[in-house]
């Protein structure tokens, strides 16, 4: 068995995420669009290697970027070494002029495309956000700006009044991911947005000056010596103060400045300019930003003059509970058309649907039904059509899968572009006028294609094959239409039968939970297709090791009406949980080889709180859980988290929330994983419960990882095989085989990922 156990092992292994980009060929297409054109790049992975493809959009061609072979001989000529064409040593391309710049190792290369010789043009661009033309490139040092004319290398200081936590340009302590940046030793790029003719931009001054500090200490420094502590600005829910932004545009050519006229925004997490919540108009002249309250029950959409500072509310949108601008909670479905007009997302209706906002304060639904719109893919605004994507607005579809429609601005009928039962995952180009279609579904890889605004099919890109994928013994997951705990609402299930597959024998049950609310669990793509983010990872692993894995998509979490979302409000009371257990009751009725007698469960952050809450509230049916990085108490989370998603300390019970409150109901076998330098769920919160647990007498293991952050990249190897060890022991009841998982490279795409 042993020996078996061992293959099983080396089978999980070659489905982590390093290892599964090695199985799929062309897995999606993501297009980088060049400035002021219908022409788009992008990178394609197969087994002969990577290539770069062009695609002009308006011609409908593709072709290669450039003479692979050519441009690696070239390189080699400046790196000193021979350079595999097929493997070329960069991720990113830019075309300047009749050449192409890459970025090799510390060095920025240009290659002429019509001689193929290449010059070393300058260092590897550090910390700087270029402008469209790329003639400007802004960056910070000290807290302060400046700009470098790229034609000349001359720099100047825009500011000089920015100052430890009250700094221009940078993300909040609490989402700049410092040990990250430590460990791996990079920094983040200045939170700067230009406008599209790149006379000016425009960038935050980010005040944390009254923001309460977290403190962390690195054990086990990479260099030796003394422990070192790490402190830095992190509010927790009900803090008098979170971080606010003051809105600047900045002149390239003058250095002049003009500061927003408006009250600081409230910038608790990640920076709305990060979140794609601040943009300029297509013209250039004016800016538009979404600002909100805490607990985001009132949002504004405001219009900012760049010549004067002048801030004005375009529209306005309160509700009792939180707001978000999308499906997902960091999509930003709204545009200001050049009539003055606005479209609009918003779940006023209990589902999240198109309004037409106009000058004259009328408000027309685009939309309607009992079904979400998406996203906006594109505003043809002389035709007045716009294109989206929904889900479930035909009967008896899956209600997750997005396909395309298009719809008047005025409302009326609307015309689908597609009905293939896929879920479609569209990037317009800027002026809207194409877009990359990437299509896939949990079963079936991926295809992209070129599309115009209307809908049709202008060019195929690339069809993923993942046979090499199937010949692991890998099947895709079987979707599944349970009810909740209330035997009324339908929920969504995944199920990963195990590798080898007997009906004749009984399997332990793994449930891989995330409650959300910000997104949903089960898969609705296939490997590596991208698109929209759920939070199942690991059921393709877990299946190989002999487990089946389930993946539930209770009440709470996103991408159905507001009210099933809102449901989130009552993780804490148990009914996140019920619905699991109803819902793997329900599907073991008709899977005999579903042992119900071992059900263990597992999960990160949010997935990590969870699956300790299922082991503590449900001891009769989950014998063991894996909690890692788990936010066990929001009490002690940033405050962005709990208040957004649950309510402000006068609206939500944080206490009974809190899993130190259910720690009597400890009757499994429980591992408790954190990093000790997580930046953003604290390991506080699981040595707070180490601490209730303690006092309790409850038995229980815990794995601390040094110089760990949330996403434990450091030991990552070990601490995966530790949770195989602890499932495959405790719940298989099997010995773990010696087995060392190879270490986990780190690099761009994985990072990405």
């Amino acid at each position: 068995m042993t020996t078996d156990l061992t293959a099983r092992y080396a089978k999980a292994e070659a489905l982590l995420p390093h290892n599964l980009r090695t199985l799929v060929d062309a897995p999606r297409v993501t297009p980088y669009w060049i400035q002021d054109t219908e022409t788009f790049w992008y990178r394609n992975t197969t087994n002969g290697g990577t290539e770069f493809i062009l695609v002009d959009a308006a011609a409908g061609t593709r072709q290669p970027a450039f003479d692979h072979a050519k441009l690696a001989v070239a390189l080699g000529g400046v790196v000193g070494h021979d350079v595999d064409p097929a493997a070329l040593p960069f991720f990113a391309i830019e075309f300047v002029g009749d050449s192409v710049r890459v970025v090799v190792g510390k060095q920025q290369v240009e290659v002429s495309l019509d001689t193929y010789r290449a010059r070393v043009v300058g260092p590897a661009p550090t910390g700087e956000a270029e402008s469209p033309d790329g003639r400007w490139a802004v960056g910070v040092r000290d807290h302060n700006l400046y700009l470098r004319d790229t034609a000349t290398n001359e720099e100047r200081q825009l500011t000089t009044d920015g100052t430890e936590a009250y700094s221009y340009a940078c993300f909040s302590d609490a989402c700049s991911m410092l040990v990250m940046q430590e460990n791996l030793g990079f920094t983040m790029p200045p939170v700067v947005l230009w406008s599209p003719d790149s006379r000016r931009f425009i960038t935050h001054r980010l005040d944390q000056r009254e923001v309460g500090l977290m403190h962390l200490v690195r054990s086990s420094p990479f260099d030796g010596g003394r422990p070192k502590a790490l402190s830095y600005r992190y509010a927790l829910v009900g803090d008098e103060k979170v971080a606010t932004s003051e809105y600047f545009v900045f002149n390239a050519a003058t250095g002049e400045s003009t500061q927003a006229k408006c009250e600081p925004i409230l910038s608790p997490f990640v920076p709305a300019m990060v979140y794609d919540f601040v943009w300029w108009s297509a013209d250039s002249t004016k800016v538009y930003f979404i600002s909100s309250d805490r607990g985001d029950h009132n949002v504004w959409l405001n219009e900012l003059d760049p010549d004067t500072g002048d801030v004005s509310v375009l529209l306005e949108e309160s509700s009792p509970s939180h707001i978000t601008h999308g499906s997902q909670h960091q999509e930003r479905n709204a545009r200001v058309l050049s009539t003055g007009e606005v479209l609009w997302w918003s779940q006023r209706s209990g589902w999240g649907h198109l309004y037409l906002h106009g000058k004259d304060g009328t408000v027309t639904p685009v939309t309607s039904g009992d079904w979400p719109v998406r996203r906006i893919v594109s505003v043809d605004e002389q035709a007045r059509r716009v294109v989206f994507t929904a889900s479930g607005l035909e009967p008896r579809t899956d209600v997750y899968l997005q396909e395309l429609y298009s719809v008047s601005l005025d409302g009326g009928e609307i015309t689908a572009i597609t009905s293939d039962g896929l879920d479609h995952d569209p990037v317009p180009s800027p002026s809207g006028r194409f877009f990359v279609d990437v299509t896939s579904r949990y079963d079936v890889p991926t295809v992209s294609v070129l599309r115009d605004e209307t809908g049709q099919v202008v060019l195929d890109l690339e069809r993923a094959d993942a046979s090499a994928l199937y010949a692991t013994g890998w099947t895709p997951p079987e979707r599944v239409v349970v009810k909740s705990a209330d035997g009324v609402t339908d929920i969504y299930c995944a199920v990963y039968k195990p590798h080898d597959f007997d009906p004749d024998k009984k399997y332990p049950v793994l449930d891989e939970i995330y409650p959300g609310p910000q997104i949903s669990c089960a898969p609705l793509r296939f490997p590596l297709a991208g698109g929209v983010l759920t939070a199942e990872r690991s059921g393709a692993i877990f299946a190989a090791l002999g487990f089946v894995v389930v993946a539930v998509d209770g009440r709470g979490s996103a991408l159905r009406s507001k009210a099933f979302q809102d449901h989130a409000r009552r993780v804490g009371d148990g009914q996140y949980v019920d619905d699991h257990v109803a819902a793997i009751k329900q599907l073991a009725q008709t899977r005999p080889w579903m042992d119900l007698d071992r059900v263990g469960i597992f999960g990160h952050s949010c997935g990590g709180y969870a699956s300790t809450r299922a082991l503590l509230t449900a001891p009769d049916f989950f014998k063991v859980a894996v909690s890692s990085s788990g936010d066990h108490d929001d009490r002690i989370n940033h405050s962005w988290w709990g208040e957004k998603f649950y309510g402000l300390v006068d609206e939500f019970d944080f206490a009974s929330h809190a899993n130190v409150a259910h720690v009597d109901g400890l009757e499994g076998k429980l591992l408790l994983v954190h990093g000790e330098m997580d930046d953003n769920a604290t390991p506080h919160g699981t040595m707070r419960l180490v601490d209730a647990l303690i006092g309790a007498n409850k038995d229980f293991d815990l794995l601390i990882i040094p110089n760990a952050d949330h996403r434990l990249f450091v030991h990552n190897a070990y601490w995966l095989r530790r949770r195989w060890d602890y499932l495959v022991r405790h719940l298989m009841g099997e010995t773990p085989p010696a087995y060392r998982i190879a270490d986990v490279p780190l690099d761009p795409e994985l990072l990405g990922g």
